[in-house]
């Protein structure tokens, strides 16, 4: 099994208080191909430029196993609103 690391920039407006609420969100975006073991919030950040007329976001990095293709992300990514970017990377 492959070894993933989930970036993901969220609009400051969607609620991600708990634990659970950002688990959800990123195996929303994962779909079923992956297992997300792992969230970790890095807090709320001013971002350099707006993105979607967004001044702030949360970012997220999530640890997924299983096997996740960047092109469904994106497709989903897309769907989602509260999505601004992500990024990722195989985990060595």
């Amino acid at each position: 099994m492959t070894t993933y690391e989930l970036m993901v920039v969220v609009s400051s407006s969607v609620d991600l208080t708990g634990d659970k609420s950002q688990k959800d969100l990123v195996a929303k975006l994962v779909g079923e191909g992956g297992n997300v073991k792992e969230v970790t919030s890095l807090g709320k950040k001013t971002l350099a430029y707006p993105i979607k007329k967004q001044e702030e976001a949360t970012y997220l990095v999530a640890v997924v196993e299983g096997t996740v293709k960047s092109a469904d992300l994106d497709r989903k990514a897309k769907l989602m609103p509260e999505i601004l970017r992500f990024l990722l990377t195989v985990k060595e």
